[in-house]
């Protein structure tokens, strides 16, 4: 009976000696403490050294017009405010104001034209040249440019030039493409253009080819405005014609050619892909009614880095072109394109366009006009308005509903010379057609009105 006691004793000392010590427990409670502490403290953030720009109100433009064609003397300029005011016009190098009445004015100039808007004039600002057949929008200076359906033999001839609108030196280098590849032109890489000049090269003479052409515009430094004639001479009694190619922003998949007509004529479409994969290209015909593939028209295929024709002058021709305005091509890939319409006198362009959503506007020329809008990508509401050489309205307002998968088109009187065209509750590519001794297509692009200004600070120590 004595051992109970002794036994009860051991077990309670065993028990002490099974229980940590107090070091022990300091060993294990300050890693887990520094860890939790560690999970609490924030590195700190590391301060921001670039801000993004923002939008301010756009107020300065510049418009470039190329030298004139034959008979194209004519500049119109407007402002689709109808804002009056001077602006700041250079002809070659001879520095001129102009001043908007009532929102239009005119001049007559031989050489390149490059137009300043500042103020209230520089978000509404358009300008074009035009005369004898012959017509252009002149664009605002571009970081890229692309034109399709060149040519650099002796009977289709192109000119690009690239005429700098500020005083300090610009850069570009310019990539062709023909039905092969890439062409290697040495002379026009690192095409370096003069504060206030212009340069031009004569395809034929830098990169003669007898293929079809695509050409890209990247400018480096500075800004450029480049334009494009293009003439056809050929071999016989057929007198040689030319008009100003237009051009496009940038490839894309999808896109719409407005500003077709079924009159007789030679029509080539040029495709260029530009890509690193091959692309399938489907063609439909838009019409006031419909969008339908046409018969006998099967898919283009392009190879990587190609450019190729497509022989459409039956396709467009007859009961089947009837009332069809603008094409409509669904590639596998981003193609740019251009429709060239010949006929014994007369050349014309119409070339994948922007869509546009909200305003655009055009300095109209003289002749026949219509605006032609088709694509659009959701039930919606064009709006014209017009005026005349006076500033006086001609179309006051003119609403017209525009639906998908067709196309419509809005006469335009004759005595307009500044039109804007809104665009409600959809977005749609926009041309205006011109017959004036010959067809001309002027692709229009939403007004710019904002512009970005730069976030700049003083740098943190």
């Amino acid at each position: 009976m004595t051992d109970a006691p002794t036994t009860g004793r051991r077990r309670v000392a065993d028990a002490a000696g099974r229980r940590p010590s107090p070091l022990t427990l300091l060993a294990v409670a300050i890693p887990l403490l520094t860890v939790a502490a560690l999970a609490l403290v924030r590195p700190a953030a590391e301060p921001t050294t670039a801000y993004a720009p923002s939008d301010a109100p756009l107020d300065r433009s510049t418009a470039v017009c190329p030298a004139r064609l034959p008979g194209a003397d004519e500049v119109r300029l407007g402002s689709a405010s109808l804002a009056s005011g001077d602006l700041a016009v250079r002809v070659g190098r001879d520095e001129r104001t102009l001043t908007l009445d009532n929102g239009v004015a005119s001049i007559e100039a031989r050489a390149s034209v490059v137009v300043d808007g500042a103020g209230e004039l520089a978000p509404g600002l358009v300008v074009g040249r035009s005369g004898a057949g012959s017509a252009v929008a002149c664009d605002e200076p571009a970081p890229e440019r692309w034109f399709t359906g060149l040519g650099a033999s002796a009977e289709h001839t192109s000119t690009l030039t690239l005429v700098n609108p500020d005083k300090g030196p610009a850069v570009a280098d310019v990539t062709v493409w023909d039905g092969s590849g890439i062409v290697d032109v040495p002379a026009l890489r690192g095409v370096r253009v003069p504060g206030g000049r212009s340069v031009s090269f004569d395809l034929a003479e830098v990169a003669p080819n007898r293929d079809a052409l695509a050409a890209q515009v990247l400018v480096s430094r500075g800004r450029l405005s480049a334009g494009v004639v293009d003439v056809l001479d050929p071999v016989g009694t057929d007198p040689a014609v030319r008009e100003w190619l237009p051009a496009q922003d940038a490839p894309a998949a999808t896109s719409y050619v407005v500003g077709v007509q079924a009159a007789a004529a030679d029509r080539t479409l040029t495709l260029a892909n530009p890509g690193d994969s091959e692309v399938r290209v489907a063609l439909r015909l838009v019409s006031g009614e419909s969008e339908f593939a046409p018969s006998g028209v099967e898919e283009v295929t392009l190879a990587p880095a190609t450019v190729t024709e497509v022989d459409l002058a039956g396709v467009l021709r007859g009961p089947t072109a009837e009332g069809v305005q603008a094409l409509r091509l669904d590639a596998t890939g981003p193609v740019a394109a251009a429709l060239r319409t010949r006929t014994a006198s007369d050349l014309a362009f119409s070339v994948a366009g922007p869509v546009v959503e909200g305003d655009a506007a055009v300095a109209l020329p003289a002749g026949s006009k219509r605006v032609v809008v088709a694509g659009a990508e959701a039930p919606g509401v064009v709006v014209l308005r017009a005026w005349d050489a006076d500033g006086e309205p001609v179309v006051r307002e003119r609403r017209v509903e525009v639906e998908p998968a067709t196309a419509a088109r809005l006469r335009l009187p004759d005595e307009a010379v500044l039109a804007v065209v809104r665009v409600e509750r959809t977005g749609a590519v926009v041309s205006v057609e011109v017959e004036d001794r010959g067809l001309s297509v002027l692709p229009l692009a939403a007004l710019v009105t904002t512009g970005q200004v730069p976030d700049v600070r003083p740098a943190q120590r």
